[in-house]
């Protein structure tokens, strides 16, 4: 198959980056919100996240920032003389500054959404306003699940119609949230719901490839049109069907029978600890290994596979250094940002246990 036959088969969802971005940000407000309901307390356990969450995202943010602008100084990141063109390495071959870095360090990453030094981070600047957004709403309506649920969908279709990116991407918060006032713990029908979830789980990676161009999906192409001219609900359908796709495979995942007993297995609990880590540096890596790869193979398929394996396998292993040596000092750090400032409020309020296996960034 060459690209058009991929670009127009119901298979294209495992390079649909949107689509990553999209599951990220539902999984994100799914954790947020767990993180927060499972205290007694949980208008404390709100104010204690809210404090935390810019120390606990910004730190290893900015640390990333600062190793993108060494690499750069160092002139690990070149262009090699292959087609086609721009080269992954692109982004990052402009002359790097210490003085930038340092603000983007400080603030302009995570509150600005810069990314010069590190391209994934513009992504991080929507999840610390979704997190905020999700804290807000929790606090406002959490306590009755039909009333926050309700919410949650009034602010899904709402910010999903603008054009704005931040306003777009901040609406999946709300559809993971909304997840919450479900029960997945149901244990009648283990074999009909099984196959509802397989069901459910198909549907969705057909549509988080979704295309409006693809032939594949002509068919919801139309659907899509007629939504829009009959309700006036006129969102970028581009995002949302495959964000849907992604709610579709969360829902699955999470009635399926015996998910929680692999969600609970060390692997996973591993994977969920450094998976902020994954995020902050694979690009380096990528980049890294691509232009070595590249130079010496071309564009080639042995290029390309090298190339995914070796920065699967390297990211890893430093996101796993990095989680320890960064992350941990990060979570520390914001917890005890948060003692101190609720100490001299409520002195005899103690600080939420911090639980490191719920999720990246959490």
């Amino acid at each position: 198959m060459d690209g058009i036959d991929w670009f127009n088969s119901p298979f294209s969802f495992f390079y649909r980056g949107g689509f990553s971005v999209s599951m990220f940000f539902i999984l994100s407000g799914l954790v947020l919100t767990y993180s927060v309901a499972k205290h007694t307390d949980v208008l404390l356990a709100i104010r204690k996240a809210a404090l935390k969450r810019y120390v606990r995202l910004g730190v290893p943010v900015a640390a990333s920032v600062l190793i993108g602008c060494a690499l750069m100084k160092l002139g690990m990141f070149t262009a090699p003389d292959v087609l086609p063109v721009p080269v992954l390495s692109t982004p990052y071959l402009f002359q790097a500054s210490w003085d930038t870095a340092a603000r983007d360090a400080l603030y302009g990453a995570l509150a600005l959404g810069d990314s010069r030094y590190n391209y994934v981070l513009w992504t991080i600047q929507i999840e610390l306003i979704g997190s905020f957004a999700i804290y807000a709403g929790f606090a406002l309506f959490g306590a009755n699940s039909l009333m926050y649920r309700t919410f949650c969908l009034i602010a899904f279709f709402i910010l999903s119609s603008s054009p704005n990116k931040l306003a777009m991407y901040s609406s999946l918060f709300f559809l993971g949230s909304m997840l919450m006032t479900f029960n997945y713990q149901v244990e009648s029908h283990e074999k009909r719901r099984g196959a509802l979830c397989l069901v459910g789980l198909f549907m969705g990676i057909y549509l988080a490839g979704f295309h409006s161009a693809s032939a594949s999906y002509s068919g919801i192409n139309g659907f899509t049109r007629i939504i829009s001219e009959y309700t006036g609900y006129r969102p970028s359908w581009l995002l949302i069907m495959p964000a849907l796709g992604a709610l579709l495979i969360v829902v699955s995942v999470l009635n399926a029978p015996n998910t929680f007993k692999v969600l609970d297995s060390r692997l996973m609990k591993w994977l969920g600890r450094t998976s902020f880590s994954v995020y902050l540096l694979h690009t380096f890596i990528l980049v890294l290994m691509g232009q070595t790869f590249t130079h010496y193979l071309g564009m080639t398929v042995q290029a390309m596979l090298l190339t995914l394996f070796t920065t699967l396998g390297i990211t890893l292993v430093v996101a796993h250094i990095y989680y320890l040596k960064i992350d941990v000092t990060a979570i520390a750090l914001a917890n005890k940002v948060s003692v101190r400032l609720f100490d001299k409020v409520r002195p005899s309020v103690p600080a939420i246990p911090d639980d490191r296996n719920v999720a990246p960034g959490a």
